[in-house]
């Protein structure tokens, strides 16, 4: 049991934080918070809490998870958030102050997905030249050398820790841990593992700090064993939980119980049956090595399971390519549904899907047939590895099959995924709704779970939240909702066209909206003298102001660019107090910017989800089918929490000073929704606020 005193103890003014950390301020609604959060631990509740920038929610939840861990020694919290910067600030930051500052001493530590890790085996191999003919240091030698040299260092063995610039190169993602090819006990690093160490570092923690994304595996695979949280299973057990950044679930996990089937994935299946090389009894192949495992396999058989492969993985590209035309691309730049293409699938493409679903049960049911029967200890491991791989073929069968029928399944979505300047497609089936799985498969199943963010409330309450994620109606909730306590009536200013003045965006007149978003751009930046920070929604939009605005301002203009790193714009934007960046969706939220370096924040259209998105297309039609009005209960909801995640990224600390700007001349009509959930900025008279005043204004405001 946690109790009040012992929270006073720790945030109250004189506390344990303020007399162990230089320059802790006492916050009540930290204390406000924590109280929440210990509520729901100490009466096993779901907590839903909103918490403003500086307010501190780390310390408030992680101080009440240590609590908990010492008065329930048997239990064990995990923390899942979405970003990494976060998970390593609470890991190497919060956590060790915080042990500090109440003197306990908690065993905690970070477990992530296996891909985050580098494969000690993979990166040896490649080193010592054993897989060159798998093309690992193919004009690669420097990156892979620098790679090495980190590998050598390393205590985590975690990739983001790498230079940016080395993320996405074909070394580092050749050599990261991957499920496929791990050969497990089998493997001669086994014992010095990064990832298998950092498994045996959580089953021996209280506090596990982990991502989104291994929550949700972690929670589907108990949930198809039907076994609850009390096992370990890909997380060790644990009974609490508390999810930060919690806005992002809902879109998380539909991507996450989404299977696609695509060019990409069909290569990485073929390359690991047959070119991955392995030395058991000689050199061979996966594919080689499953067929052997029953003496009554032929080679006609292993000749067939190859010649199939091949078939199929061949067929199927072609197949994808042609299931969007050219006119469809016109149309839909990069998502369409299934009954969106010009080709209807039912006459014209059935058939061809048909086939391959043929041939995929032949291969799937000469993959079991393989795998059927108990093999050596020494063979135990090729035979998991190959189990993984039709896990993932028979992925493929139940799409295809749902594509087949896909007229009869209301809560899926099918539709296909395509970059602008390649032919490759990719069918996905993603659920119409993640709510029912979360509430099944993680809600239910828990003593108590906290959901946390500085952005949940869209409007004036929680309910879009709790519908999408499935507790709307539930009567064990603890809401709370505090806000910042930086001083936004004073040190910041929003801006916005009043009714009738300014712009609205509209794709028909895009060139004419550039032209006026880079004569606005041009005043304000002026007067500002820079330190600005422009959000934009699209790559198109963002392209049209550069070329208009490049040459017309004298700071440097900083420009997010396909493949160009965030962090370097981030560093150099925080570095050179009156740069300039112009910057796409990454840039919305994650970017901390506290002082002189941003005092203006634009906003150049309000951020509705894009029209194309399959799953909010069809969320749209079953709401409308439903009588209800899709415009109100998403797009505007959607709207407002990423405009809260943009407008967040303004102040950050209680010095800073700034203006933020909406230049979408849509804003006026959903001011009144868009202020009940954001910080009382202080807000000129809406009859005055014409665009023509806003550089005036922003001068005024900053040097006044």
């Amino acid at each position: 049991m946690i109790t009040q005193d012992q929270l006073d103890d720790i945030f109250a003014r004189g506390g344990l934080l303020e007399r162990s950390i230089p320059h802790y301020e006492k916050r009540d609604e930290q204390l406000m918070m924590a109280s929440d959060c210990a509520v729901c631990f100490n009466e096993d509740r779901i907590g839903v809490i909103e918490a403003g920038t500086g307010i501190g929610k780390s310390f408030a939840y992680l101080a009440v998870a240590l609590l908990e861990s010492l008065s329930s020694p048997q239990g064990r919290t995990v923390v899942a958030t979405s970003n990494v910067a976060l998970q390593q600030q609470l890991i190497n930051k919060d956590l060790p102050a915080l042990e500090k500052a109440m003197g306990v001493d908690v065993p905690y530590a970070l477990l992530l997905g296996r891909g985050r890790y580098v494969c000690m085996s993979k990166i040896l191999n490649a080193v010592n030249g054993e897989r060159m003919q798998a093309g690992l240091f193919k004009d690669d030698e420097s990156d892979a050398e620098r790679v090495y040299s980190w590998f050598r260092s390393t205590k985590t063995g975690i990739v983001e820790e790498l230079d940016y610039r080395l993320l996405s190169s074909s070394f580092v993602q050749a050599v990261r841990s991957d499920k496929d090819s791990c050969l497990k006990q089998r493997c001669p690093y086994f014992q010095k593992c990064f990832y298998y160490q950092a498994i045996q570092r959580a089953k021996k923690s209280r506090l596990v700090v982990t991502n989104h994304a291994l929550l949700f595996i972690d929670s589907s695979v108990r949930a198809e064993l039907d076994t609850g949280f009390d096992e370990d299973i890909v997380l060790p057990l644990f009974n609490r939980l508390i999810i930060d950044e919690c806005h992002n679930i809902d879109k998380s996990a539909t991507e996450f119980f989404s299977i696609e089937l695509g060019k990409e994935e069909l290569n990485d299946v073929f390359r690991k049956l047959f070119q991955v090389t392995y030395t058991v009894n000689g050199r061979q192949t996966l594919a080689n090595i499953i067929t052997g495992f029953r003496d009554d396999v032929t080679v006609e058989d292993a000749r067939a399971f190859y010649t199939d492969m091949t078939l199929f993985c061949g067929d199927c590209a072609r197949f994808l390519s042609g299931l969007v035309s050219a006119a469809d691309r016109r149309k839909y730049s990069t998502q369409c549904l299934i009954d969106d293409t010009e080709t209807d699938f039912d006459s014209v493409q059935r058939p061809r899907a048909e086939a391959l679903l043929v041939v995929l049960d032949r291969i799937v049911g000469m993959m079991g047939h393989f795998l059927s029967l108990p093999v050596s200890e020494e063979m135990d491991i090729y035979k998991r590895m190959a189990g993984t791989l039709l896990e993932r073929l028979s992925g493929w069968q139940h799409l295809l099959r749902m594509f087949l029928d896909h007229g009869s399944h209301d809560e899926l979505v099918f539709y296909y995924s395509y970059a602008k300047n390649s032919s490759d497609v990719t069918m996905v089936l993603s659920p119409i709704s993640v709510g029912a799985m979360l509430r099944a498969n993680i809600f239910d199943k828990l003593d108590s779970v906290i959901c946390t963010s500085a952005t949940i409330k869209a409007g004036k309450d929680f309910s879009y939240f709790l519908r999408q994620v499935g507790l709307e109606g539930r009567d064990d909730l603890v809401t709370g909702f505090y806000a910042s306590p930086f001083d936004y009536s004073r040190n910041a200013m929003l801006l916005y066209p009043a009714a009738g003045d300014g712009m609205k965006f509209n794709i028909a007149v895009r060139q004419s909206y550039a032209d006026y978003l880079a004569d606005m751009l041009v005043s304000v930046i002026d007067r500002s003298e820079g330190s600005a920070l422009v959000l934009f929604t699209s790559m198109e939009m963002l392209n049209l102001v550069h070329e208009r605005i490049s040459g017309r301002i004298r700071q440097e203009l900083l420009v997010q660019k396909k493949g160009s790193s965030t962090e370097q714009l981030r560093s150099r934007f925080r570095e050179d107090v009156s740069s300039v960046l112009l910057g796409l969706r990454t840039f919305w939220e994650g970017i901390d910017v506290p002082g002189e370096a941003l005092k203006v924040l634009v906003i150049t259209q309000l951020p509705y989800v894009h029209v194309e998105d399959p799953v909010k297309r069809a969320r749209s039609v079953r709401i409308a089918r439903e009588g209800g009005n899709p415009f109100m209960q998403i797009d505007v909801p959607e709207m407002l929490i990423s405009l809260k995640q943009g407008l967040g990224r303004l102040i950050r600390s209680a010095s800073d000073r700034g203006v933020a700007i909406i230049a979408d001349g849509r804003t006026a009509r959903y001011i009144e929704l868009i202020r009940a959930c954001i910080p009382p900025y202080y807000v000129p008279e809406s009859e005055n606020l014409t665009v023509a005043s806003f550089p005036d204004r922003v001068e005024d405001f900053l040097y006044s």
